[in-house]
């Protein structure tokens, strides 16, 4: 008899500490929200939803609250339920004068771009995923998944180990792959973007942009300044970037950076490039107890027009990763450093497939798009190879 109470009481136990959430972030037009943040309070963890507002955590307490955030909507605290539906409020945007005192637009970038750079020198550690999704001719044909621990700083990521991958792609008659593309993802996942190659924005480049506020976000905390910055005479086939910085007017810290970047450079093996690629990028920042953004994800879309053997494509790759807790007991180890001949390619080929660690992963809810093609590769047994099923 104790010995079923035992295991009525563990799986009670279960039930209420183990819970997968599930749920969609809304606005008022019941349109889902892309890259709201979904966090655990009084926890590290936290998911982002995917591009339809879809979320999953595994593993929650069901008697604790989740806080749902994103810079361009109130914040909201609401009770863990097994299915959640959330509708978030927009935040108030105006262009008049805001209740703190108003600072020059080029300014308030410089102060928030300064205090970015006093907080380099603090290295942040945690456990992250990345996907990365190419399409051919809008056909889904090949997916990435990888697990990391990560050492970053508000510049960028500066270290990287691999835990859990897998791969696959379709048969197609023609050979092509983004391969290091993860490497752009994390050159990008900052603010303080480093002055060779490219013009981004950075404290030494600001005169050469047209600095604007396009308006003002007014949250409950504070105000979030919308910022856009346009180079002002780009040079014929430069690598730059045009972003938009919100910046909070109390603290001045980023909270995001949406940019579109022109001109970037790449290369591939029997490829001929029909024109520049389309690049945009969109970095998202948290605040961490010592007031400092943290980053919190990265997501990016390239689009690519292509010559191979006489056959046009049109390749298209998103990706997404995302810093889902952090863990200062990480800094012990041994980062490998980002540097560009890392090929997702060799890092998948360097750890043992495990197939039970991905059957009820990953962090980060799928698109649609993503979900059919991760059971379609399922279906064939494709993951855990670097062989065309």
């Amino acid at each position: 008899m104790r010995f079923y109470i035992c295991v009525l009481c563990c799986c009670f136990y279960f039930n209420v500490f183990a819970q997968t959430i599930r749920g969609k972030v809304t606005g008022p037009d019941h349109k889902g929200i892309a890259l709201v943040s979904v966090g655990i309070v009084g926890s590290n963890t936290i998911t982002v939803t995917n591009d339809s507002g879809e979320f999953e955590l595994k593993g929650v307490n069901q008697s604790g609250k989740l806080r749902f955030s994103h810079v361009s909507y109130q914040s909201l605290d609401t009770l863990i339920k097994d299915e959640l539906i959330v509708r978030l409020t927009p935040a108030h945007i105006t262009l008049k004068e805001v209740t703190v005192k108003t600072i020059p637009t080029e300014q308030l970038l410089k102060s928030a771009l300064e205090k970015a750079a006093k907080n380099a020198a603090f290295h942040h550690y945690g456990n992250a995923f990345y996907r990365q999704l190419t399409s051919l001719n809008n056909k889904p044909f090949q997916i990435y998944e990888l697990f990391y621990d990560i050492d970053f700083n508000p510049q960028k990521i500066q270290g990287w180990i691999a835990r859990q991958t897998r791969f696959a792609q379709e048969n197609q008659d023609v050979n092509f792959t983004f391969n290091n593309l993860s490497y752009l993802t994390f050159s990008l996942a900052g603010y303080l973007f480093r002055e060779k190659p490219g013009k981004f924005i950075t404290l030494n480049s600001i005169p050469d942009y047209n600095i604007k506020l396009i308006h003002y976000i007014e949250k409950d905390e504070q105000s979030i300044a919308v910022i856009n910055c346009m180079l002002k005479s780009p040079k014929k086939n430069e690598f730059y970037a045009n972003s938009l910085f919100y910046i909070g007017l109390k603290d001045f810290l980023i909270y995001r950076v949406e940019s579109q970047i022109y001109h970037t450079p790449m290369k591939f093996d029997r490829a001929v490039i029909h024109k520049a690629p389309e690049l945009s990028t969109i970095v998202t920042f948290k605040k961490n107890s010592s007031a400092i953004s943290i980053l919190e994800s990265v997501s990016t879309k390239l689009f690519l027009p292509l010559k191979i053997k006489r056959t046009d494509l049109n390749v298209s790759a998103s990706s997404m990763l995302l810093v889902y807790q952090l863990n200062d007991e990480l800094k012990t180890q041994q980062f490998n450093e980002v540097v560009k001949n890392t090929t997702d390619h060799k890092t998948v080929n360097s750890i043992t497939y495990n197939a039970d660690f991905w059957k009820n992963n990953p962090v980060v809810k799928q698109t649609s798009l993503e979900n059919s093609f991760i059971k379609l590769m399922e279906s064939k047994s494709a993951f855990g190879t670097m062989i065309n099923p």
